[in-house]
């Protein structure tokens, strides 16, 4: 198969299994030579912000002249996204090619004991045995949904591992109230890996401490009362927080995105752990604290992760908030940098989501002035009526309905004119079919 013929191969295979793929995982990693022990293993789950603290983490690691590996999911518009080197999309060439190794392997299943992979499946053992190809020093791999289930946890010693913060999502797969969900996401907390996270409600906390207890390892919560945001431009923001080790750090970041403060004040955190587990990064001739405190500020200044409230256009944002807390985060950012615009909202979801929740939050913005919805294109489509009818129940604006994306964005832009923003939300498959169009070679450019 070409690259071509093995991506539609891929996104036929089902998304999960039903129970023992993490053995499966296990048993091919174990055939493969276990590839993930050969390299730090810098472990994050939680449900939202995990991305975002990845990038954070591996931009000052890289910094530091490590070499590193990243592991993260979703893409946006190419598979290739979620395996990097030294932030470096894998090449076409080298995702055939471990794509072969792996499925040759798999092939073998009936004689060795072992079933196909899933489609994540496949990607996770492809970017372990890329990352002991490249020799990488460290390897920041991002769970998918879950934890102790997750395919990402076929790893026996981690490094560290870092939870983000925790909500309802997946709610029929991982639990019906957070406390249930949180003891998924701790099933990464293991044995001589320390363990950060954000400050979370006391049910989650309780969970977290006690699994951190229980296993014998240190457990950091970084308060959001060590944090100070200093200004809000509406594209950067500038803050300042409390170090454990180098006192008080000041920070800029380059997005408009309020809850990337959080996601980089635990990002920062995590790399002091990194630098103090080490015994330091620092350059030869500087200070131990005057080095952190620039590895950060630079590493910040120049980390993006897409999707997260950028402007992809003049006044046109995305945003991947696609559950009820990120909704409510990104209202937040609204709320605080963009309250002086009227606001114009391109509106998809997938029907498993809270998706009532996510508009309940969207109405209650004062300058909420109208409102596009369109579908993903995707399977897992929530269909547009049942949104109009939702966003209808809690606010008599302006609100219109196309099955097209690409209309939706058009008629978004008409009706904000020149004064107002345009933001699209509701799910990481729109701002990924956005991205594709607006950045690509199409004549649809925005």
């Amino acid at each position: 198969m070409n690259y071509i013929e093995i991506i539609d191969y891929l996104f036929h295979l089902p998304r999960f299994t039903k129970g023992g793929h993490m053995e499966n995982v296990k048993k091919l990693l174990e055939a493969l030579g276990n590839p993930q022990d050969s390299f730090k293993y810098i472990h994050v789950a939680g449900t939202n912000g995990k991305g975002s603290v990845c990038a954070y983490m591996e931009r000052c690691l890289r910094l530091c002249h490590k070499k590193t590996g990243l592991f993260t999911s979703p893409h946006l518009v190419r598979a290739n996204e979620r395996i990097r080197i030294n932030g470096e999309e894998i090449s076409d060439d080298d995702f055939v090619r471990l794509f072969h190794q792996i499925y040759d392997l798999a092939c073998q299943g009936g004689e060795k004991g072992w079933d196909m992979p899933t489609f994540f499946e496949y990607i996770y053992l492809m970017a372990m045995v890329y990352f002991r190809e490249q020799k990488i020093d460290y390897g920041i791999i991002e769970a998918g949904m879950g934890g102790a289930r997750d395919f990402t946890n076929a790893v026996s010693h981690p490094y560290l591992t870092v939870i983000t913060s925790i909500g309802l999502d997946h709610v029929p797969l991982l639990g019906t109230n957070t406390a249930e969900i949180a003891r998924e996401k701790a099933g990464i907390i293991k044995p001589g890996a320390p363990v950060l996270t954000c400050v979370q409600e006391p049910a989650v906390m309780e969970v977290l401490k006690h699994r951190a207890e229980t296993v014998g390892v240190p457990l950091t919560a970084v308060d959001e009362s060590a944090v100070e945001i200093i200004s809000h431009t509406g594209k950067t923001i500038d803050f300042s927080m409390e170090s454990r080790y180098h006192g008080k750090c000041t920070l800029s970041i380059e997005t408009g995105a309020l809850y990337q403060v959080e996601n980089a004040a635990l990002a920062a955190a995590a790399f002091e752990t990194l630098w103090q587990k080490s015994g330091s990064m620092a350059s030869e001739g500087k200070s131990d604290m005057a080095d952190f405190q620039e590895v950060l500020q630079e590493s910040f200044k120049a980390a993006r992760w897409p999707g997260r409230m950028e402007e992809v256009a003049p006044g046109v944002f995305v945003d991947g908030a696609h559950n009820a807390d990120g909704m409510e985060a990104f209202a937040r950012t609204i709320r605080h940098g963009f309250s002086d615009r009227p606001l114009y909202i391109v509106f998809a979801v997938a029907q498993d989501k809270d998706y009532q929740s996510m508009v309940r939050s969207l109405t209650e913005l004062p300058n909420l002035s109208g409102v596009v919805v369109t579908e993903i294109e995707n399977g897992r489509r929530c269909h547009r009526e049942n949104v109009v009818e939702v966003f209808k129940k809690n606010w008599n604006g302006m609100i219109c309905s196309t099955y097209n994306i690409k209309e939706a964005i058009k008629s978004g832009l008409d009706m904000r004119g020149d004064d107002g923003i345009l933001c699209c939300v509701g799910s990481l498959y729109l701002v990924g079919s956005i991205k594709e169009f607006a950045g690509g070679n199409s004549d649809d450019k925005l």
